[in-house]
């Protein structure tokens, strides 16, 4: 009886680390990918390479890309620190603010 219930134990516990690992494993890639995504955006933007955007750059880059032009109309929020240039962390900021909430807006 004991056997029975140590393997069916095992079972159990390989099962759900299976289907726990089943689940997880895909969006670790898919979030790499973004990743990857965000900092070639945000390169092929920054045309001097400093590591933040400039108004021109962004301007610039709208001109040849539509969809940057959210980008440009937001730059002075989006440049929090009021220092005109977007770094990383306000465009991450400014991505996250624009997303929907997964709850409906209450927490």
């Amino acid at each position: 009886m004991m056997k029975h219930f140590f393997a069916a134990s095992m079972l159990m516990a390989t099962m759900v680390t299976v289907k726990t690992y089943a689940q997880e494993a895909p969006q670790q890639p898919q979030q790499h990918q973004q990743q990857g995504d965000r900092e070639a955006f945000f390169k092929k933007i920054d045309k001097d390479g400093d590591g933040k955007l400039s108004k021109a750059e962004v301007e610039a880059a709208s001109k040849d890309d539509k969809r940057l032009a959210k980008l440009n109309e937001n730059f002075d929020s989006i440049d929090t620190n009021k220092d005109g240039f977007i770094d990383k962390d306000e465009l991450k900021a400014f991505r996250k603010s624009q997303r929907p909430q997964k709850d409906g807006g209450t927490k």
